[in-house]
């Protein structure tokens, strides 16, 4: 299908947008989106911000998007390669460290976001849920494929969000190698046989 050569450079502008909202929510919070801050940031002008994003919360809400796309993409390269469901699950880990290693890692945008605007912002409560959803969706998927039940698979979500928040308050990467050694024993119990070659 050929580019709409019309509208490419509004998606091109709108990204930047999003890309410039994203480091301010990630600095500031959402209270720091403010559509100047923003747009400054982006090189940019108010008028265009807002022309994309009429109100603050439509801000919040397309930084949340972009995070959740951004997570599935990390997971998906972060499996290449992976010899069995087993370790692929490990893998998520692997995309854990990651993101704390990065410099501006604050903490998982869906956690912070929730706990400034859950309770008031009704799409921000939706996005939190629907991303953490999809984590388990993906972890019960895999333990699934990897003959583990289903408990396993709860206790793997919990091992990844504690992770998120360990390491966002201490601003460390240990968190997610920890979980890793936490899962890898875990799903050791449930081997066929007992060994430990994908710790």
């Amino acid at each position: 299908m050929g580019v709409d050569v019309e509208h490419e450079p509004h998606r091109w502008d709108r990204a930047r947008v999003v890309d410039a909202a994203d480091r301010v929510f990630t600095a500031e919070g959402a209270a720091g989106l403010e559509h100047a801050t923003v747009a400054t940031l982006a090189g940019t002008d108010p008028d265009t911000v807002r022309a994309y994003f009429p109100d603050q919360i439509d801000v919040v809400v397309a930084v949340l998007e972009h995070r959740h796309a951004q997570w599935n993409d990390g997971l998906a390269e972060a499996a290449l390669g992976a010899a069995d469901a087993r370790d692929e699950i490990l893998t998520v880990f692997a995309h854990l460290e990651a993101c704390f290693r990065d410099p501006t890692w604050t903490g998982c945008a869906f956690i912070n976001g929730y706990g400034e605007l859950g309770r008031s912002e009704s799409r921000v409560a939706a996005l939190a849920h629907e991303h953490l959803r999809g984590i388990e969706a993906h972890l019960h998927a895999l333990a699934g494929r990897a003959g583990l039940p289903v408990h396993v698979a709860d206790a793997l979500s919990l091992l990844v969000e504690g992770a998120k928040v360990e390491s966002a308050i201490h601003r460390t990467t240990r968190p997610a190698r920890s979980a890793r050694l936490a899962a890898a024993t875990l799903m050791t119990a449930y081997a066929p046989s007992a060994h430990t070659d994908f710790i």
